[in-house]
């Protein structure tokens, strides 16, 4: 739509751009009410939410913060076109005029896209966290996988069926985005082989898994105690929100600092 110029093109512009701060809106609010730091990001017709929390949150919260962008912006969208006199869900209103199609496009088919189940969009995330409960080393994976090959459906229906070809770039977009993902993912796993348990933990860290390098640092130290490993898993737990966790693991990583003094 951003190809059209004139009124369309001005409305579909515009309408990405509002929508976009609304989805992210959505995002930190929800983050905010579990008592977590939220702060967004924005660039031209793109945004980003990110935050800390100040407690370990539950899946269930996490997939509360990650629906809620899309879920504001559907939401928002709708009231939009029923208060200019607009039926949603009607193909005769959604086309009256150029306002009316892109608030449309714009509010209410691009936050179900977002739901799609397939990294990195919102739906994906929902759904890596429930891969990632059953299966904790290899969830993210398996996810990673699923979608590629989802994306590879994808573009090939896209390419098929004309009515979709539009959809084409950005299936194609979501690929790339899974294969560099996914490189990035089998880097992680040749580290494990390469580095000692607290390096490849700090590589965890690094990429922002502090779930996964607190369980990775606890599993090395039951293994082989050391300080290092519990100030790391004090760290990760701190990032993940657990304080109580992190000042426990924090006060053993000191206490066998002073033991090995001695």
């Amino acid at each position: 739509m951003l190809l059209y110029g004139g009124s369309q093109g001005l409305w579909a512009a515009g309408s990405i751009a509002v929508f976009t701060v609304i989805h992210e809106l959505g995002h930190a609010t929800a983050a905010r009410a579990t008592g977590s730091h939220a702060e967004i990001s924005l660039d031209f017709l793109a945004g980003y939410a990110s935050y800390v929390p100040r407690r370990k949150l539950s899946r269930l919260e996490r997939a509360g913060i990650a629906l809620a962008g899309a879920a504001a912006q559907f939401t928002t969208a709708v009231v939009v076109l029923l208060v200019m006199g607009a039926n949603p869900f009607s193909r005769e209103d959604i086309t009256l005029n150029d306002a009316t199609i892109s608030i449309w496009w714009a509010g209410v088919v691009l936050a179900l896209v977002n739901l799609i189940p397939i990294l990195p969009l919102d739906g994906g995330s929902i759904l890596s966290l429930c891969a990632e409960w059953l299966s904790p080393r290899r969830g993210r994976t398996l996810m990673l996988w699923f979608s590629v090959a989802v994306s590879s459906v994808g573009i090939a229906v896209t390419v098929v069926v004309s009515q979709l070809q539009g959809f084409l770039a950005f299936a194609a977009v979501l690929l790339i985005l899974q294969v560099q993902m996914l490189r990035a993912e089998r880097g992680l796993a040749g580290m494990r082989a390469r580095l000692t348990p607290v390096e490849f933990v700090a590589a965890l860290q690094d990429a922002g898994r502090h779930d996964e390098a607190a369980r990775e640092a606890a599993s090395a130290f039951r293994n082989a105690p050391s300080a290092e490993l519990a100030a790391r898993i004090a760290t990760s737990l701190t990032a993940a929100g657990d304080h109580d966790g992190a000042v426990a693991w924090m006060a053993l990583a000191e206490k066998l600092t002073l033991t090995r003094r001695d």
